[in-house]
């Protein structure tokens, strides 16, 4: 068998986020919702834990730094980033994961220039506060998010990178325009909802020239994960092509489709759903 990896084909993206034994939250739903496009995809883990936080034991945790350091370099040193189109972050957890992942990523936007990087600024959210450590924030203010196409934050997100509380649509897309810096040239702000009426989910499309806005129902009991299905199927859709609102309609539209079948099945799991076009 001819074990040169350089008569494989490439990756084309690379997704660099938390991985669960039991769940599907991170590159745990992620990758399988990539993958479904027909794009072979790295799954870089920063952490690995047993299942999501549920109130019983847990085991796992976040992988050493020199780990996480030689995963990126391995993929470089073997050439393996040479066809990448696309790299999507999410957790990260601390300031030294921020800082092993800075220049990697820099030299990959180097090698190619029109590199599409989605990047979910994992902090926290408004029922939890911070679950990562607070001084991520500054690294993602001022080191990360200018290197990233797009980004995905969650509304306590943008109130963490924005330095503002956020109570009305004009002030969310203030907050988003103030990130469209260096590469980024939009925000889509999922849980968007500064009213909190646990009905509807607004997501809000941001970029320099315009906004808008999408509704849909909200699903008490939905599972952990959604945040980084939506942002998959957003990658995906940018992917094939459609322009950053129609994306983000479709990447609602399967989300909400995978979170109704979860709700409806045995295992309570997200499942990407599937996809008839556009």
């Amino acid at each position: 068998m001819n074990s040169d990896s350089s008569s494989l084909a490439l990756p084309d993206v690379i997704s660099i986020q938390s991985q669960v034994i039991r769940g599907c939250v991170g590159n745990s739903i992620a990758q399988p919702a990539l993958t479904r496009y027909g794009h072979d995809v790295l799954a870089v883990p920063t952490c690995v834990l047993s299942h999501t936080p549920d109130g019983q034991d847990i085991y796992g945790g976040e992988l050493p730094d020199t780990w996480f350091a030689g995963f990126l370099t391995d993929i470089s040193d073997r050439g393996l980033d040479g066809g990448l189109r696309a790299v999507v972050t999410g957790f990260l957890g601390t300031p030294a994961k921020a800082a092993v992942l800075k220049p990697w990523l820099t030299r990959c936007i180097t090698r190619h220039p029109d590199l599409l990087v989605v990047m979910d600024p994992v902090l926290g959210d408004k029922d939890t506060g911070y679950y990562v450590a607070p001084a991520l924030t500054e690294w993602y203010r001022a080191q990360l998010t200018p290197l990233a196409t797009g980004l995905t934050p969650n509304l306590f997100e943008l109130e963490c990178l924005s330095g503002r509380t956020l109570q009305s649509r004009d002030e969310v897309v203030s907050a988003a325009r103030s990130l469209l810096q260096g590469r980024t040239q939009w925000v889509t702000v999922t849980s968007a909802d500064y009213c909190g009426d646990n009905v509807t989910v607004s997501v809000l499309v941001v970029t320099r020239c315009g906004s808008s806005q999408i509704r849909h129902d909200f699903y008490t009991g939905a599972p952990k994960g959604t945040g980084d299905l939506f942002t998959a199927e957003l990658t995906a859709a940018l992917l094939r092509g459609l322009p950053v609102a129609g994306a983000a309609e479709v990447a609602c539209s399967l989300t909400r489709s995978s979170i109704l079948a979860a709700l409806k099945g045995r295992s309570g799991l997200l499942k990407p759903a599937l996809f008839n076009g556009g």
